[in-house]
C-alpha cells in the first residue's frame, strides 16, 4: 500500500513539473499594461489571458493590479493617462502539459 501512495506522488509530481510557467513583473511606468482593452469593457483577466497568449502561453493564472498614472492599452496604441487608470503589477503565465511554451526573452512590456 505504501508503494502505491509513494508510485502516485511520483506520478503527480513529474506530470507537473512539465507545465510551464512565467511571471512577468512591471516596475517601469511605460511598460505598464492597462487592466482593460480599449473599449473599457473587457478588463482583468480576459486581458491577462490576452498578454499570455501573445508571450506563447495559454492563460494566465495569476495576477495582480495597482492604480497608476500611466498604462499601455493592450489592444491598440491607446494609453491611459491620469489617476483613474489601472494596470498589471504582475502576470503569471501558464502552459499546460503536453503542449510547448515560447518563451520570450523580451521584457515584460
Amino acid at each position: 500500500m505504501n508503494r502505491l501512495f509513494a508510485a502516485s506522488l511520483v506520478v503527480i509530481f513529474s506530470s507537473s513539473a512539465h507545465a510551464a510557467t512565467r511571471s512577468y513583473s512591471f516596475s517601469e511606468p511605460e511598460n505598464r499594461v492597462g487592466t482593460c482593452l480599449v473599449d473599457g469593457t473587457q478588463c482583468g483577466k480576459i486581458v491577462a489571458d490576452a498578454f499570455c497568449k501573445g508571450k506563447g502561453y495559454s492563460e494566465s493564472i495569476l495576477f495582480a493590479r495597482e492604480k497608476v498614472a500611466f498604462a499601455r492599452i493592450l489592444d491598440s496604441d491607446a494609453k491611459c493617462e491620469g489617476d483613474h487608470c489601472e494596470a498589471f503589477k504582475r502576470i503569471k503565465c501558464y502552459q499546460p502539459i503536453g503542449e510547448t511554451a515560447t518563451q520570450s526573452n523580451q521584457p515584460a512590456g
